[in-house]
């Protein structure tokens, strides 16, 4: 059994790993939060702690306290007061007799690599908290890159913790804004899919790797357009940005990221997309080789075509 601690374990990919790790009874999972309770139903074996992110010494005793072992990190988004507390947050567990591994809020891509290939201005939180991680050798960790979420193609018909942050294809409006030719290979993955991987390596003895690599599926954007047109019946509405667009931040909007303006800037929404964007098309997305799948063959991960044929044929909204 394994005591885990999930910090933003309240919703988005957090709150799929609380699922998914507090199936059964190996294991006790502690959602991190700022809530006194948690504003949903939990099994006998889900616990909730409140720490107080400003105050290191106060979490490492919360850790130790409640014997946990392993603390993973979904805070989001990166903006400078959550990197500070994840950075306080690998300082208490690596001061925590208790824990032994931590896994940071990655959850996307080699954010290390250049600007020329990812051009994200809000990377550089990301890097700082690796540099936190590297101070602590006795503190094993491991930084997860799984390519995009597939949740976001079966929205709104497929029931996800994660916000509609609907990327290029705009299966609902049948419009697209496509980063490039469309035609650079991407990894996907069901945030379902990332869960059990996850759980297969708190339960492993093996020592993590400090770079974790899981694709779902391995698919290009017009390969995606493709399917989605098929499973609604009509050509969508296709423009392209290009390479030079894109590192320049300028990169055409879809009707789904109008919503989203109310949650996230748009500034900060666009730019998020333009970086993606010039990451797929310089091949960033395109995970080869040393995959966690290799290892773990016996989970049988979700399909882009099969998902979004599974949630979009014959529907409209």
């Amino acid at each position: 059994m394994v005591r885990i601690a999930i910090a933003g374990g309240t919703g988005g990919l957090g709150r799929t790993l609380l699922d998914e790790l507090a199936q059964g009874d190996e294991h006790t999972v502690y959602v991190l939060t700022r809530k006194s309770a948690l504003p949903f139903e939990v099994p006998a074996n889900v616990r909730c702690l409140t720490p107080s992110y400003d105050n290191i010494d106060a979490m490492a005793n919360l850790l130790h306290q409640n014997e946990i072992q392993t603390v993973i990190s979904t805070m989001n988004p990166p903006t400078p007061e959550i990197q500070t507390a994840q950075e306080n947050l690998i300082r208490a567990a690596a001061q925590a007799p208790t824990v032994k591994r931590f896994i940071p809020s990655e959850w996307s891509i080699d954010l290390f690599a250049d600007d020329e290939h990812v051009p994200l201005s809000w990377k550089v939180f990301k890097r700082q908290s690796i540099a936190v991680l590297e101070e602590y050798p006795d503190l094993e960790w491991t930084m997860v890159y799984n390519g995009y979420f597939l949740d976001y193609f079966g929205m709104p018909h497929y029931q996800s913790y994660m916000l509609p942050e609907i990327p290029y294809i705009d299966i609902a409006a049948c419009k697209a804004a496509i980063p490039g030719s469309g035609n650079d290979k991407i990894a996907f993955t069901l945030t379902k899919d990332v869960a059990k991987f996850v759980r297969k390596m708190v339960e492993s003895d093996e020592r993590w790797p400090t770079r974790t690599r899981i694709a779902g599926d391995t698919v290009t954007l017009n390969e995606i357009l493709q399917v989605a047109e098929q499973a609604r019946g009509t050509k969508f509405d296709v423009v392209h940005d290009s390479l030079e667009d894109l590192r320049a931040g300028r990169v055409s909007e879809i009707p789904a990221y109008l919503p989203l303006y109310e949650i996230f800037p748009k500034e900060f929404l666009l730019d998020m997309m333009a970086g993606f964007g010039v990451a797929m098309v310089t091949g960033v997305f395109a995970f080869e080789g040393d995959l966690l799948n290799e290892k773990y063959p016996e989970i049988k991960t979700t399909k882009m075509r099969d998902f979004v044929e599974a949630h979009w044929a014959g529907k409209g909204l």
